[in-house]
């Protein structure tokens, strides 16, 4: 058997290169590559407002051993602003860091949690932004 160096896909053998990858096959798999983690599988717990809070929002959840992923990096790192929605960066952990990483958030943020999710809530916000919850005025 031979296996394509860059994707790793396996060929019968007498198969020289890869077609997908136009790459010479090797004769040893390649060691698997660590792949990031399916967003399917993880909660959105902030919505940042550009670049800055999103940077200040990972340090805050790593210094506390919160690995986050920020989605929305592409059209942020573009505009590098934040109107109507343009470049909101979505902050998103493992569903066993939401509680935690919650109250990280709206402690660090300076907001308060909704009542009944326990999500981070903008103050100003007539609802909560993850469950639909009226806020308390």
């Amino acid at each position: 058997m031979a296996f394509c160096p860059r994707c790793g896909t396996e060929y019968v053998e007498g198969t020289t290169d890869c077609a997908d990858c136009c790459v010479p096959l090797v004769l040893v798999r390649p060691p698997q590559r660590e792949t990031q983690p399916d967003l399917g599988d993880l909660v959105e717990v902030w919505r940042a407002q550009g670049e800055l809070s999103a940077q200040l929002t990972r340090s805050q959840l790593e210094a506390n051993g919160i690995t986050p992923m920020l989605a929305g990096e592409s059209l942020r790192l573009t505009h590098g602003f934040t109107v109507d929605g343009l470049a909101l960066v979505r902050i998103l952990v493992r569903p066993d860091d939401v509680r935690r990483a919650c109250e990280i958030i709206a402690s660090t943020e300076g907001v308060s949690q909704c009542a009944g999710c326990g999500f981070p809530v903008n103050d100003i916000d007539g609802t909560c932004w993850a469950c639909g919850a009226r806020l308390a005025e």
